[in-house]
């Protein structure tokens, strides 16, 4: 039986490229100002999310790099002294939606 080493496991790790995570429920803490925003964010990434985007066994609506950068351009469209605010309700919300992610490691490398 071979095992890797802990180079050779980062070096799999670190060649892995993101291509898309599912929304998924989630509980997101934002500040009392940013929060009153929310609620548009997750509205905008249901709209940019594609649904089904590995067929319709696996389902669920999808993020992907092109729909994460539009989200994150979902500022520009409010006034500046709301844009921060609006940018740290998208930043929440993507860094919970990661944060959720269960990614499974095979026996072999853990």
């Amino acid at each position: 039986m071979t095992t890797r080493t802990d180079s050779q496991q980062r070096h799999t790790l670190s060649s892995v490229e993101f291509c898309a995570f599912a929304l998924a429920d989630c509980v997101v803490h934002v500040d009392s100002q940013s929060a009153k925003y929310l609620r548009a964010v997750h509205r905008t990434a249901l709209e940019l999310a594609i649904p089904n985007l590995f067929g319709f066994e696996i389902g669920g609506y999808w993020l992907g790099r092109a729909q994460i950068d539009q989200l994150r351009k979902l500022p520009e469209c409010y006034p500046a002294n709301e844009a921060g605010l609006v940018s740290a309700a998208v930043e929440a919300l993507l860094s919970v939606q990661i944060e959720s992610i269960q990614i499974p490691i095979s026996p072999g490398l853990s």
